[in-house]
């Protein structure tokens, strides 16, 4: 299969199911010779049937030919292992942000197992990560094809039209350049929201929407473009930058990420005061990363993961040289081994 289509893959799990039944009767009816030929039938059609040659082994046994029962049995659990190993390296490929490597793997995967549930998961995710979002939907809607309550396609599905639907409203403020996603050393960060409101509904947050950053008594808080509140800065960042703002700096704000776990933030300093050349916005222990990869963004698709440490902000202004920025972590990986397993496979 070398397009994931959904329609394609809507009537190759319908013939399945159907040839199948037909000989699952033939098998009921004792007609093992005619049940043989189905089964082999079906292997022709797709080779990594292992049902199917289950199936035939068991026919095979009623006519007495248990040498090649034994064959048809054996691979069978040769193609459990060839799923099982690819699987692994499909997932150590997507920890390792091989985008690539991961959709290769996943789609030879499909090409033999079609009825994989996890692997079309799994492929929408590299997709996405690429920036390559048409098709991580049809990967997504194949999913929704073998498990119509898969609730990671459901949730991705929901999230790849919302981005869909902002890109389009390029004269939209919610809209952002790539430029709010490049790193500067010193005058941008990527922070994780705290004390979001539990009223807040987060799914309707989309990677590259614009957010108020307003300074406040107790710290710093974040709003999305109805002015509702998303949540606050974690208290020391807020600090300092409260106090740099209040030292005439200005700041613009983009949404990065948001899931379940939580939602981050990356913070561009737009204007730095001249009484305040020394002072940097975004200081930490870290090395300087020039650009934020797309994959850490992952357009609203990703779980938030894990963020570096930050630096221990404090009221002190900062020492000539200390211009570093700290970097994100890459969002933790959809896969088979993880969340996706929350899903059951229709094989």
């Amino acid at each position: 299969m070398s397009e994931v289509n959904s329609k394609e893959l809507t009537g190759i799990l319908n013939l399945r199911k159907e040839k199948a039944k037909e000989a699952e009767q033939l098998m009921h009816y004792s007609l093992f010779q005619e049940a043989v030929d189905a089964n082999l039938a079906m292997i022709d059609m797709n080779t990594g049937d292992q049902r199917a040659y289950n199936r035939l082994g068991d026919a095979l046994l009623k006519i007495g030919k248990s040498g090649e029962a034994h064959n048809a049995f054996q691979a069978s659990i040769a193609l459990e292992k060839i799923r099982k190993e690819s699987t692994k390296v499909a997932v150590e490929n997507a920890m390792k942000s091989d985008w690539a490597k991961a959709i290769q793997i996943n789609s030879e995967i499909i090409e033999k197992f079609p009825w994989d549930l996890e692997s079309y998961n799994r492929l929408g995710k590299a997709y996405s990560e690429r920036g390559q979002n048409k098709k991580a939907l049809q990967a997504f809607q194949c999913a929704l094809v073998i498990s119509p309550n898969s609730p990671i396609a459901k949730k991705n599905i929901k999230r790849l039209e919302r981005t869909a639907t902002v890109k389009t409203n390029k004269a939209g403020t919610s809209c952002t350049s790539d430029r709010s996603f490049i790193e500067e050393t010193g005058r941008t960060g990527v922070t994780k929201l705290v004390n979001i409101p539990r009223s807040f509904d987060v799914g309707n947050l989309v990677a590259g929407h614009s957010v108020d950053l307003i300074t406040v008594d107790r710290g710093m808080r974040i709003l999305d473009e109805k002015g509702i509140e998303i949540g606050s800065i974690e208290p020391k960042l807020a600090l300092r930058l409260k106090k740099l703002v209040e030292g005439g700096n200005t700041y613009s704000a983009n949404i990065t990420s948001a899931g379940d776990d939580g939602v981050t933030v990356i913070i561009r300093e737009t204007y730095r005061h001249p009484s305040q050349l020394n002072k940097a916005s975004f200081p930490a222990k870290s090395g300087v990363v020039a650009e934020i990869p797309m994959a850490a963004l992952g357009y609203g698709l990703n779980d938030v993961g894990k963020l570096a440490d930050l630096k221990d902000w404090s009221d002190d202004d900062t020492e000539s040289g200390d211009e570093e920025v700290f970097s994100p972590m890459i969002p933790r990986i959809l896969s088979g081994e993880g969340p996706l397993g929350e899903d059951s496979v229709l094989d």
